[in-house]
């Protein structure tokens, strides 16, 4: 956020395209780590999402948001100014803070990163994180390591 607007940095991918080609996007709001690999490194079925004004919104997420978005394309990197326009909260939960679903975010994020640029320093935050996610994760979390690195081909 910068002076009171949303930004995202979005890496050249299959949904910098997408929005490229309609400058509008859905931001789904996902408190499960699994589901937040699978949707951020593979391509899920859309038998797992409902659609609402044409944008796919995932099953059982708590919430999403629809952003008209303004574009300005860089060469590996753009930034897109995010304008909600609509919103919806599906589920109202508390869930306590949990440092090993927190590395697996991290971790994804660097994932992706990964998969564009290939370097070798993501490579090496993602095992930052995993060991976060062995000392302080659940059953979830480490699956959720697992399937991070495996989509991720190594």
């Amino acid at each position: 956020m910068k002076n009171g607007k949303l930004f995202a940095r979005i890496y050249k991918s299959k949904t910098l395209d997408n929005i490229i080609g309609k400058p509008k996007a859905c931001a789904n709001i996902v408190d499960d780590t699994i589901l937040f690999v699978q949707s951020a490194l593979s391509d899920i079925g859309h038998e797992k999402f409902d659609f609402v004004e044409g944008f796919p919104v995932l099953k059982g997420v708590p919430g999403w948001i629809i952003f008209d978005c303004r574009i300005k394309k860089g060469e590996n990197i753009s930034v897109v100014e995010l304008l909600a326009v609509k919103s919806k909260i599906l589920q109202r939960k508390i869930k306590p803070i949990n440092r090993g679903a927190n590395a697996v975010i991290e971790a994804t994020v660097h994932a992706t990163r990964y998969v564009v640029l290939k370097e070798q320093k993501y490579l090496d935050r993602i095992d930052h994180y995993n060991t976060i996610v062995h000392k302080c994760g659940g059953p979830g979390e480490k699956e959720a390591m697992k399937l991070l690195y495996d989509l991720i081909r190594i």
